[in-house]
């Protein structure tokens, strides 16, 4: 390698490179006092105008950037006043300044500030070409402005605090330079070793970072792009290369900063931040807001195919033209008057529905859709709530909307408008007519309405708000504010206060609601680890069948769920532990706090398994022995996954990465011995107890609680009907439900990770899989110690063992065939988890 180190211009350097057949690389001198001055200007000018001069190299050659070197920080490349304003910002002690630069680390030149001397590297390892770091400058080694000529920052590299800061052993007075020794930048203070074993160390920060950026072609071969702000102490650039595509942004500034980029080109990317692989919200066609700390920065991909951040939710997809409908009265006018009715049926719900998350049938033809009822909400004036029938090809499905007007002159909230289905006009006054949902009025409305246990007759039957004591007994007051949690899921949920959590059901089936009955029966008995029953709103047709419209139940304070806190701090552990180079072992005790979790979890559904395995005269949750016919649907249920799993395995094989495809080839030619091996491990349920059970219980259906955990949505698989899901099962399905989840969240923290080298990887994967396995056993521990206070459940591990293998088999085979359908770049994480339960069973049974 050929290396110039020619002070010059840019244009005068680029001859060195010649045609790509003389030097390879060549130092950038102009660049890097340049970086300093757009710090210390708070200005991003001097970087980008340089930048700009620099004319194109041979393909084959590279720049060489840096920010500090054996010799001075030369400013022979700046002007006189740029020269003579970064003599007095870096070097007001003339001591500092020898010839025509400054003789000073990076570390004392950003006066210690940790934030700036993380932004110059950030600055260096994402600019065009490639970075060369001084050595010292990894841990923030000063200098000794008292030592002669050049010498003051050539002064020994500070290993560990032993003699002579580890650098030799040699007599203190025989080196040719003695090592720092001060107070603040000292080697007994401040060295390798030391900072070897702190994760959050300026060394390990950089080696992360140099692996981040050595993990991303786009830094070393990209082109580079300047975007222009309009806030100039943000200095905003694209690194592009193919189709990677990094957004770098920079706060060259000491205050906190706000910018709004331009980044349109790229609507619909979610832009994912490498150093903590966070997604933030979606570009969209607005400018893209951010705000940075001071001296903070941003490495952004711009991923096309990544999912948002987890609590962010996206913005309802509006209608573009609004009809105008007319009423003189009030808004049941509109499913009782038929050119009103008409008007929906043809020229707003079709494409209302469409738009909405929470219509379950985009995949099939829409025949038609009408509304077939508007019954008006007690103490909720104005607000209906609206049933609409959809006719699909082959059957009919009931949806709730409740409709609301949303007049001009009462400033509607942005929610309501985004949601708005047309607009709406009564005398002179105007308005949007939008889903009730979104106006405050109809919780209120809701809450007072199960209060006083009212009843509406409304077109399609009566409708009955049933409070229960829970709700009698809440400080429910006018003022409580409402804040909507989901309006575009399967189900609509807000809470009112931190009291109550109001959830609209918007697919309508009839009959008894699982959700509903097992939370009652849970509040009755006093399972205190679930959200309380408050009440339910319920229609009663003119043939007798019921229909749940709405549930309300106490609002849980909470940590979020336990799927992201578990994930976060697995990752985040995992990570520490690798980087202080620490013992894996130890990771055991670092990650007790989430072993005692996943324990609490275990205890908490063993309660919940022992209060429903309890005799009762409520038919509906009486315990019962399986029997032949039971073992048959299970044989039938596990068999039919697995053949269905297989089938959309087989569609995949050719179009999958040669690693899946491998994966999936010895699967597939162990198919029959599989269907064999689920068809006779489902004769192990014969004469267990089948109870009702939560039905799709993993980690993101509990909630982390101040020292505990509390389980939640009862509703079970939202595919199945209404009578599948209120199906007695054998509880130990929850149980493979967990343990599957548990799999899942190793394999994903494996994913994103920050791992410096091979050697890194393979030791952060070897601490989670140890809590993987820790997990299991906790979990398993607990569960079966709390199953112990039923005389009629499992009581040894081996039995409940046994059991859950059935519903682990159908489980992973569930997840083969979802992931096949939607995500096949997951498909190793069930294929992993299939083939280790198939190795596990053969090797037991052999």
């Amino acid at each position: 390698l050929l290396l110039a180190e020619a002070n010059q211009w840019p244009e005068d350097t680029r001859e060195y490179f010649g045609d790509g057949d003389e030097c390879h690389m060549a130092f950038h001198f102009p660049l890097m006092p340049r970086m300093y001055m757009a710090i210390a200007k708070e200005d991003r000018f001097p970087i980008t105008d340089i930048i700009r001069q620099t004319p194109e190299i041979p393909e084959i050659c590279q720049w060489a950037i840096f920010l500090r070197n054996h010799d001075e920080l030369t400013l022979e490349m700046v002007t006189d006043a740029e020269r003579d304003y970064l003599w007095e910002t870096y070097a007001s002690d003339k001591r500092a300044r020898i010839n025509l630069g400054i003789r000073r680390r990076l570390a004392p030149l950003m006066e210690r500030d940790r934030r700036r001397i993380e932004l110059m590297n950030a600055l260096l390892l994402s600019m065009p070409g490639t970075p060369i770091v001084y050595y010292g400058d990894e841990i923030g080694m000063g200098d000794n402005i008292y030592l002669g000529d050049r010498d003051g920052v050539r002064t020994p590299m500070q290993w560990s605090p032993d003699r002579n800061g580890g650098f030799s052993r040699a007599d203190p007075a025989r080196l040719v330079l003695p090592p720092v020794a001060d107070p603040l930048y000292g080697y007994e203070a401040l060295n390798v070793e030391a900072q070897v074993s702190d994760a959050h160390s300026l060394l390990n920060w950089t080696r992360r970072m140099l692996a981040l950026r050595g993990r991303h072609s786009a830094f070393g071969r990209g082109t580079m792009r300047f975007l222009t702000p309009a806030n100039r102490r943000i200095l905003a650039y694209l690194r592009e290369y193919g189709e990677q595509v990094i957004l770098c942004v920079a706060n060259l500034s000491r205050v906190p900063q706000a910018v709004e980029l331009d980044l349109q080109q790229f609507e619909g990317r979610v832009p994912v931040e490498l150093t903590g692989m966070s997604p933030f919200p979606p570009i969209g066609q607005l400018t893209y807001l951010l705000t940075l700390p001071p001296y903070g920065f941003f490495w952004f991909q711009l991923n096309a195919e990544a999912d948002g951040p987890a609590w962010r939710k996206a913005p309802p997809e509006q209608l573009v033209d609004l009809v105008t409908i007319v009423i003189r009265r009030s808004l049941t006018e509109l499913a009782e008057l038929p050119h009103h009715a008409a008007v929906l049926s043809r020229d707003i719900l079709p494409a209302y529905l469409s738009k909405r998350r929470w219509f379950g049938a985009k995949d099939q033809a829409l025949q038609e859709a009408r509304l077939v009822s508007a019954t008006p909400i007690p103490f909720a004036d104005g607000i209906v709530l609206g049933e609409i029938e959809v006719v699909l090809p082959d059957h009919v499905e009931s949806y709730q909307l409740p409709l609301a007007a949303e007049w001009d002159d009462t400033a509607p909230n942005v929610l309501a408008q985004q949601l708005s289905l047309a607009r709406i006009r009564q005398g002179r006054r105007v308005g949007l007519l939008t889903d009730g949902f979104a106006v405050e009025m109809m919780a209120r409305g809701i809450l007072q309405g199960l209060c006083d246990r009212s009843t509406v007759s409304g077109r399609t039957g009566m409708i009955e708000f049933i409070g229960t004591d829970r709700l009698d007994g809440l400080a429910l007051t006018e003022d409580m504010p409402i804040r909507w949690l989901s309006a575009e899921q399967s189900n609509s949920s807000l809470l009112v206060g931190d009291l109550a959590m109001i959830k609209l059901i918007r697919h309508v089936f009839v009959g008894i609601h699982p959700e509903v009955e097992m939370t009652r029966y849970l509040t009755e008995h006093g399972y205190e680890h679930t959200a309380p029953l408050l009440g339910e709103v319920a229609r009663t047709d003119g043939e007798g069948r019921r229909s749940t419209l709405i549930i309300v139940q106490g609002a849980i304070r909470n940590q979020g769920d336990a799927w992201n806190w578990m994930l976060s701090n697995l990752r985040r552990t995992a990570d520490e532990i690798v980087l202080t180079e620490a013992a894996v072992e130890t990771g055991d005790e670092q990650l007790r706090p989430l072993l005692h979790f996943i324990s609490m979890v275990g205890e908490r559904l063993g309660e919940l398994h022992v209060l429903l395995a309890q005799p009762t005269d409520n038919e509906a949750f009486s315990p019962r022995r399986a029997d032949a016919r039971d073992i048959a649907d299970i044989r039938k249920t596990i068999t039919g996954e697995i053949t269905y799993a297989f089938s959309k395995l087989t569609d995949l094989e050719e179009s999958v990465e040669p690693e899946i495809a491998e994966q999936i080839a010895l699967l597939l030619a162990e198919r029959d011995r599989i269907l064999a091996l689920a068809s006779k491990l489902a004769d192990e349920a014969k004469g267990t107890l089948l109870t009702r059970a939560h039905g799709d219980f993993h980690l993101g259906q509990i909630l982390v609680t101040e020292g505990d955990a509390v389980i939640i949505d009862f509703e079970g698989e939202p595919a199945r009907n209404l009578a599948e899901r209120r199906a007695k099962t054998s509880p130990l399905r929850d149980a493979a439900g967990l343990l599957r989840s548990l799999d899942y969240l190793s394999a994903t923290a494996m994913l994103e990770n920050d791992a410096i080298s091979d050697h890194h990887d393979a030791r952060r994967r070897e601490v989670i899989r140890r809590f993987a396995e820790n997990a299991e056993r906790v979990f398993l521990t607990s569960y079966i110690e709390a199953l112990a206070a039923s005389p009629d459940l499992p009581k040894t591990p081996a039995e409940v063992r046994r059991i859950i293998d059935i519903f682990l088999l159908e489980k992973a085979a569930y997840e083969i065939a979802y992931e096949a359908r939607n995500r096949p770049k997951w498909l190793p994480i069930p294929l992993d988890g299939l083939a280790g339960i198939i190795a596990r069973l053969s090797e037991s049974r052999s």
